[in-house]
């Protein structure tokens, strides 16, 4: 049996991640395909996930298209996740992940969004409004698809926030910097997304942490910068962490971002300290670097990873 609903995911522009192995992919020539898996995916999709592997019970909304849910339904179904996504006439988008090299390299094709119209989104806001009596908190998370308002997380941060809610949101471009003004409880930017969202130029941790506290000043409580090989920061307004994640062979990096944000929402929703959440976070995003689909490993690989997470307090200078 499931658990109690606890998190609600929104995905306004979830994908089918075709992943395609190829030794020696070259530009221009003749490529042969070696193995081929096709996995449910978008950001807020890994988060859900990864969430309902953590033991949390999570639901999905958002956009899906009609004509090739059935990937999507069945990784809901086997993992537990509650799918209240509003289906529309079509088809959702794929992801193109071209898998080659040693170590493994990842080459992205992502194919632009659907076009679903105001309507399918109405629906989306009243599937929200209905987990608002079962969800303490809600993640955002994703790019929007096409002419679909830039403003849009924004919105539903300001309606969930006044239902007293939490809301972590991890997007980026304009949909981020719209959606940050609205001050959600958490957000996670990478790197680059943290250096458009602030306009400078961020060489090292130290700088990035800056920029973080910056905005935690600003009135959002956490936010997560994730920093590639080098981890991720975990910034407060009394702390600044840096979190190391432990050697390991990556088969991957598609999702790892998404599985330390559902870390840290399970760490949060556990009641952990701010060090044994990021540590959660770490251990998970670390996990998916050996991992290609959807979710976590057991529970004991995840133990035996966290054991080995560095942290670091960065001062205030």
């Amino acid at each position: 049996m499931s658990p109690p609903l606890a998190v609600a995911a929104i995905g306004l522009n979830p994908a089918i991640d075709h992943h395609i192995g190829i030794a020696g992919f070259t530009v221009g020539t003749l490529n042969r395909v070696s193995r081929e898996e096709i996995h449910a995916g978008g950001k807020a999709v890994n988060v859900a996930a990864c969430l309902a592997d953590l033991g949390i019970g999570v639901a999905l909304t958002g956009l899906l298209g009609s004509d090739n849910a059935e990937v999507f339904e069945r990784l809901f179904a086997g993992k537990g996740i509650r799918d209240r996504c509003v289906r529309f006439p079509g088809r959702t988008r794929s992801n193109i992940k071209i898998v080659s090299g040693e170590p493994p390299q990842v080459t992205e094709i992502n194919f632009p969004g659907c076009v679903p119209g105001e309507g399918y989104l109405a629906e989306v806001e009243r599937a929200v409004d209905a987990l608002l009596a079962d969800c303490s908190c809600f993640v955002l998370a994703g790019s929007l698809p096409a002419d679909v308002p830039a403003t849009v997380y924004a919105e539903l941060i300001g309606r969930l926030r006044a239902a007293g809610k939490r809301v972590a949101l991890d997007s980026s471009g304009a949909a981020l910097r719209h959606g940050v003004a609205a001050r959600p409880w958490l957000i996670k930017p990478n790197l680059a997304e943290l250096e458009e969202l602030v306009g400078d130029a961020l060489p090292g941790p130290a700088a990035a942490a800056s920029a973080a506290r910056r905005l935690v000043a600003g009135g959002i409580e956490l936010v997560v910068v994730s920093l590639g090989e080098r981890g991720a920061l975990f910034v407060t307004a009394d702390r600044c962490l840096l979190a190391i994640p432990p050697p390991t062979i990556v088969n991957s990096t598609v999702g790892a971002g998404d599985a330390l944000l559902a870390g840290q929402i399970a760490g949060w929703m556990r009641g952990c300290s701010l060090a044994d959440s990021a540590r959660l976070a770490i251990a998970c995003a670390t996990a998916r670097l050996g991992m290609i689909g959807s979710g976590l490993p057991p529970r004991p690989q995840l133990e035996m990873l966290m054991a080995a997470v560095e942290l670091r307090e960065l001062d205030r200078g």
